[in-house]
């Protein structure tokens, strides 16, 4: 099981780029953004965010080592098709291999409408053409110059493109897509390395139905779960630690927040070290490979780095209790 952490941009820059160098530090095995051009869920407009976070991706990327990059999820829709594979793979070189190419097909239709970039409105045609653009993908940097790219698709076309610079990682960066569409089940089912779904990472019934189905890939898969993991020493401890984060959480962002504290601890993973392992390790038999979580407190997230990710490291389901 490998753990990622959330950045918090509404910090500011120069605190999400210290989270990331600690997160680093601590061993952590990725650190994620968002990739919004505009405030979402009714945030206000202020002088210094939204940022690209494509940009700030590339800074933490200078002033880390090892943590893996990626984003929770790439819009596909917002950047020119081959300019942004060339920032991709450009990113996977000065990062020396790090970057995991997380699409989606974005949803809010005000960043294109706002910043006049070409709208698709129907949500199942944007997934058709995230689907074309990592088949492209996949095809240019697998047959990178002094070959030639030659593509014609419904939304894509490329004729005759040398593309430079090849990915470090090989055959290509791990692709992983997030939603739970049918199209973007089609997608994840046929050119994916990772699936990331949203509600269904906390359903086992749901997961179960979409990764036992006759078609979904023999390949090894990646299978992200996001949440929110509070360990401490004791019971109590992490039940006391949990209750001062709610009561944060109510107070500042309360969407899809539960309304009563005892469903919080119940949908969330808190508890002792035993504890918390023994949910990750039901979380691997469900057949997540890995958690993408966010902390409200650098307590809570030196916490995890002492109690778990020494115990995670190079185990087994099996093994995780100790």
């Amino acid at each position: 099981m490998k753990i990622g952490m959330n950045l918090h941009m509404e910090g500011g820059y120069d605190a999400a780029v210290e989270e990331a160098r600690r997160a680093d530090d601590q061993g952590f095995d990725s650190v994620w953004l968002s990739d919004h051009i505009l405030p979402i869920y009714g945030n206000p407009h202020v002088p210094d965010r939204p940022l690209d976070l494509f940009l700030v991706m590339t800074a933490i990327a200078a002033v880390t080592q090892r943590v893996r990059l990626a984003w929770g999820t790439l819009n596909t829709t917002l950047r020119p098709p081959l300019l942004f594979a060339k920032m991709l793979t450009t990113l996977d070189v000065i990062s020396h291999g790090r970057v995991i190419c997380t699409m989606g097909s974005g949803w809010n239709l005000e960043e294109w409408r706002l910043y006049n970039l070409p709208l698709v409105e129907d949500h199942d045609k944007r997934a058709e053409y995230c689907r074309e653009l990592i088949a492209l993908y996949q095809q240019m940097w697998t047959h990178p110059a002094p070959e030639e790219t030659y593509f014609e698709g419904k939304y894509i076309k490329v004729h005759g493109l040398p593309f430079t610079p090849e990915p470090i990682q090989k055959p290509y960066p791990p692709i992983w897509i997030g939603g739970e569409s049918d199209e973007t089940l089609k997608t994840a089912r046929e050119l994916c390395d990772g699936w990331m779904p949203l509600g269904s990472g906390s359903n086992p019934e749901r997961l179960a139905e979409v990764t036992s189905a006759p078609d979904w890939p023999s390949r090894p898969m990646s299978v992200v779960k996001g949440g929110r993991l509070i360990v401490r020493e004791t019971h109590d401890d992490a039940m006391r630690a949990a209750q001062v984060e709610y009561k944060h959480l109510m107070a500042t962002a309360p969407r899809g927040l539960p309304e009563t504290f005892e469903e919080f601890a119940q949908r969330e993973t808190i508890g002792s070290t035993g504890e918390c392992l023994g949910r990750i390790e039901e979380y691997a038999s469900w057949g997540i490979t890995d958690l993408r979580v966010n902390f409200v407190t650098m307590e809570s997230q030196d916490a995890v780095a002492r109690l778990l990710l020494p115990r995670l490291s190079g185990m087994l389901p099996a093994q995780l209790r100790g």
